[in-house]
């Protein structure tokens, strides 16, 4: 497993910003750049067509990039450094959990430094940003959280063959990728310790508060996971989530 750990440029920082700052986009994820930059005028932001917006954003940005360019630099040698002491522990790990050798696989990884407080991923280049003021602990925990989506959906394509589209939101089969995150870092201590994310919770807050005829789901799923093997724990959890949709959705919102 290899990792590139780039500074993507400027443009791609704004880029990624937007993708977020839509009006179709909930406060949710929103919200995350106004907190973290509280100097930006949130209501002169929204008075703003899309191209206005882009632009306000992207002024603001570039303050901070040329300011920040060094340490910036700098955090890209702390990434990297600290990913590279761990990495054989991480192969070891994500190996026996997904039943794969992950020491031949997943070697052109990127992980791009941004300005953008909301980190995406995206499956197909298997690239994942993580925010340029995480220390390289954060950037570990981020590292380890969009591996496993990386490694889960490998594995999955390989035993069901279907659709990649439905493999991101809104779908059920992202939902449940976001929900095994827990149990299979819980299960393994070679993951979870290096995580400084797991003690507060590693996936969306709300799937820790989500229980399902009484019962905590992400406990459900983790007897499961402990109980079978890779690809039954995927045939019988999606199952579970399909007869329980409903409920689990009710629950998100």
């Amino acid at each position: 497993m290899e990792i590139a750990f780039k500074n993507p440029g400027l443009r791609y920082m704004v880029d990624s910003i937007m993708m977020f700052q839509k009006d179709d986009v909930s406060d949710y994820w929103r919200d995350s750049l106004f907190r973290i930059y509280s100097h930006m005028d949130r209501a002169h932001f929204d008075s703003l067509d899309t191209k206005k917006r882009e632009d306000y954003i992207y002024e603001v940005m570039k303050n901070i990039y040329e300011k920040e360019l060094d340490i910036i630099t700098h955090k890209l040698d702390r990434y990297e450094r600290n990913w590279q002491a761990y990495k054989e522990q991480i192969e070891d790990a994500f190996s026996d959990a997904f039943g794969i050798d992950c020491r031949k696989l997943f070697n052109d990884m990127t992980c791009n430094i941004s300005l953008n407080p909301i980190e995406p991923r995206f499956l197909a280049t298997q690239t994942f940003d993580v925010f340029w003021l995480s220390s390289e602990r954060d950037a570990l925990g981020v590292t380890l959280h969009e591996i496993i989506h990386f490694v889960w959906f490998y594995v999955w394509q390989r035993h069901f063959g279907d659709d990649v589209s439905e493999y991101e939101t809104p779908h059920l089969k992202w939902v449940f990728s976001e929900m095994v995150i827990d149990p299979i870092m819980r299960a393994d201590s070679r993951i979870s310790g290096l995580n400084p994310y797991f003690a507060d919770g590693c996936t969306y807050s709300y799937f820790y508060d989500m229980t399902i005829d009484g019962k905590p789901i992400l406990e459900t799923l983790l007897d499961m996971y402990k109980r079978l093997s890779i690809t039954d724990f995927m045939e019988q959890g999606y199952d579970y989530c399909l007869r329980n949709e409903d409920a689990i959705r009710s629950q998100m919102k």
